[in-house]
């Protein structure tokens, strides 16, 4: 009899075991399954997930795995300290604002801008590549104020042939948020006008 109700112990428990395992194989593996999004690229798409590879439906621009954001992208997403890091090892990287002229010039925005930065809006990069032909094989730091136009440029570039892109993520507001003490460059490649 105690024979008995330990076997019955042991398949409950096998079979709570087994219960447990395929709950936890399910879960995880429904987490690990790739969510894609349009990379910002300023219209309403640019939230709404979806399950697998493809372009946005709105602006063309390949969807990016919000679990590995620089999975298939041909240019690097930098955070404002890696952008220091490259602004103070690289003094010839090409600072492209792809913002409006009156954001540029602080006409519209007071949030600065990159010293010996060029202005080409992100509507007319595509029409201005030649403006930035003697620059395709130099490093270019493409910018704007949130990173909602920055991503949509630097892909643009990319399509074009050029090969040694970097997009500052959060754009000048991540950049101006950071303390001296975390950024210390920032005053340094920065201007307020």
């Amino acid at each position: 009899m105690k024979a008995q109700k330990r076997k019955n112990a042991l398949v409950v428990i096998g079979v709570l075991m087994a219960l447990i395992l395929f709950t936890t194989e399910s879960v995880t593996a429904q987490d690990k399954k790739p969510h894609y999004k349009c990379t910002p690229c300023g219209c309403s798409q640019d939230d709404v997930l979806v399950a697998g590879p493809g372009n946005c439906s709105s602006c063309g621009m390949k969807l990016i795995n919000i679990h590995n954001p620089d999975e298939g992208l041909a240019y690097n997403n930098l955070n404002s300290a890696q952008v220091c890091e490259l602004l103070e090892n690289n003094p010839n990287v090409i600072l492209l604002d792809v913002r409006s002229e009156g954001e540029f010039t602080q006409k519209t925005s007071q949030i600065g801008r990159f010293k010996n930065a060029i202005n080409i809006p992100v509507n007319q990069i595509a029409d201005r590549l030649d403006k930035l032909g003697p620059y395709r094989e130099k490093t270019i730091l493409v910018y704007c104020s949130i990173s909602a136009r920055s991503p949509r440029a630097s892909a643009i570039l990319a399509e074009n042939g050029f090969t040694k892109i970097k997009n500052l993520m959060g754009g000048l507001n991540a950049w101006n948020e950071q303390s001296l003490e975390k950024l210390p460059c920032r005053d340094t490649h920065t201007t307020k006008q």
